[in-house]
């Protein structure tokens, strides 16, 4: 009876010791995917949405390809990790724009219609400057409006490792650029939009969040636009600045409520899409022109790499590279609120 009594003891025993072992790795397989599901913190993979990675570089978003259609894999400009699959409104949301069309992103130039093209009547005729050159912006930079000129433009920044890196290049190559930021970067990157301000080139508005405004209502427009440009100001003192409709986005409803002219573009690099400075300096030169808004982001390390090679080769071609304003000045052109320009022809 007494060695019954032990060797079932010693079952017991057993089997509790094999329960815990069990817990113990059943826990720890759980600690172990439960890292692979939700990131360790330091993963900066590109997921198959295009969303950010957890040190919250920016990966993705959307934006067109040369068909028209809405792609994934464009820079998102949330600082946060925000998911972006297709544009959204904020505030109270209108489909209709008054027009009777539903508020989708237009086509814009260079992927779809009036590609190369200013639209008609959204420009006035060039004026006689009366000199053969014109000193704009910097007291010392002198724009001659007899030579060809481009305009490079940077979306959704400023991303410090690579603005700054572009600010070098433009900088050695006594070159300016406009950069179209984004007002919910001010609070963690305004240094380094105050730098880009600071080195003589252009501040743009690219609206507070990246919402389509043609499909936000009129406040909502509102305050994408107007409270981006007071965080901007903020940090440099750009008054009232350009903006950059994202997605390239317009309307009618839009055209009404912003102030201030909308800035296109006619040569998309799709650095966003390639992420290679060889395939971006290769659209350069295969859609350049004088009088050209060029489009990039200046939000990954390959769109820097690629301004190396693009602008001493702009430079090389007989081109000043100048900021959106220079340019439009330069040509004589006057540029009106609530129209949209996509090149300064």
């Amino acid at each position: 009876m007494r060695r019954r009594r032990r060797r079932n003891r010693k079952l017991l025993y057993a089997l509790q010791i094999s329960w815990i072992v069990l817990a113990i790795t059943a826990t720890i397989v759980i600690i172990t995917q439960s890292s692979k599901w939700f990131g360790n913190g330091d993963s900066t993979e590109v997921n198959a949405e295009g969303t950010i990675g957890n040190n919250g570089e920016p990966n993705g978003s959307t934006d067109q390809d040369s068909s028209g259609d809405i792609h994934t894999g464009t820079p998102t400009p949330e600082v946060t990790i925000t998911p972006t699959v297709s544009p959204e409104g904020s505030g109270n949301e209108a489909g209709d724009d008054g027009t009777g069309q539903v508020g989708t992103p237009s086509i814009t130039p260079g992927v779809g219609e009036n590609e190369g093209s200013t639209n008609p009547g959204e420009t006035t005729p060039p004026e006689d400057n009366g000199d053969s050159s014109a000193s704009i912006g910097d007291s010392d930079r002198v724009i001659d409006p007899e030579k060809p000129m481009v305009a490079l433009t940077f979306d959704d920044g400023p991303y410090p490792p690579v603005t700054k890196k572009i600010l070098e290049t433009l900088e050695k190559n006594d070159a300016r650029a406009t950069f179209f930021v984004m007002g919910n970067r001010m609070d963690t990157y305004g240094e380094t939009a105050k730098m880009v301000h600071d080195a003589g080139n252009q501040i743009g508005n690219h609206s507070y969040s990246h919402k389509d405004l043609t499909k936000l209502d009129k406040k909502g427009i509102e305050h994408e636009v107007d409270y981006s440009n007071e965080l901007i100001n903020e940090v440099a003192d750009v008054g009232n600045a350009f903006l950059r409709p994202p997605y390239g986005a317009k309307s009618e409803k839009v055209s009404q409520y912003v102030k201030v002219p909308m800035i296109a573009w006619c040569v998309d690099t799709l650095d966003w899409k390639s992420r290679d400075k060889n395939a971006v300096f290769e659209e350069v030169k295969k859609s350049v022109s004088d009088g050209a808004i060029i489009l990039m982001h200046d939000l990954y390390p390959s769109t820097a790499d690629a301004i190396e090679l693009v602008v001493p080769w702009l430079i090389e071609q007989g081109y000043q590279v100048v900021t959106v304003e220079e340019m439009f000045k330069a040509k004589g052109i006057e540029l009106e609120a609530g129209k949209i320009y996509y090149n300064a022809k």
